[in-house]
């Protein structure tokens, strides 16, 4: 009787053991700029920013935040809209690819933006789309204008805490 009781507590055990080391989800960074934090909070101090596409392990969650581990080791807070629970696409995470290749029943059929294109504005097929259409010369000089206008990583950062959005939402 006790050697059953004995093996039944060991096998307990075990088992926890076992869940806590093998049962860690691991995630993937999913944009730019993810922050590893030291506290679950968007103003705490920043342990290490992270590359799109790199794995963590989550050890804990907490509201909208993880506490994960990295592969160097260190530990800390990541807000869980910076992270996916699929691997990024390694078509869509390499230089000069289909930024699009990672979505899948799309039709769409992208290249590489070239820094004429992207200060233009339309790329030569959707310049032709825009002819076709007939699309006017003033809605034209309008998108030129919106895609002109370039923003800091601290000017975004200000919009996203003022309005409370994403890590800085209450």
């Amino acid at each position: 009787m006790k050697s059953q009781l004995f093996l039944a507590v060991i096998g307990t055990v075990s088992c926890l053991f076992f869940t806590a080391v093998y049962g860690q989800t691991t995630l993937w960074v999913s944009s730019e700029g993810a922050k590893l934090k030291l506290e679950d909070t968007a103003m705490s101090e920043t342990v290490e920013t992270l590359p799109l596409g790199s794995e963590v392990s989550v050890l804990k969650v907490k509201d909208r935040w993880y506490y994960v581990s990295i592969p160097s080791g260190k530990e800390g807070w990541m807000y869980r809209g910076r992270l996916s629970d699929t691997p990024p696409q390694s078509e869509a995470t390499a230089e000069g690819t289909d930024l699009f290749a990672g979505l899948t029943g799309s039709g769409i059929e992208a290249d590489e933006a070239s820094t004429a294109r992207s200060i233009r504005g339309l790329s030569k097929e959707t310049e032709k789309y825009a002819d076709n259409q007939n699309t006017p010369a003033k809605y034209r000089e309008a998108l030129d204008q919106v895609l002109a206008v370039r923003i800091s990583e601290q000017q975004l950062e200000e919009f996203l805490k003022t309005g409370h959005i994403g890590e800085y939402a209450k």
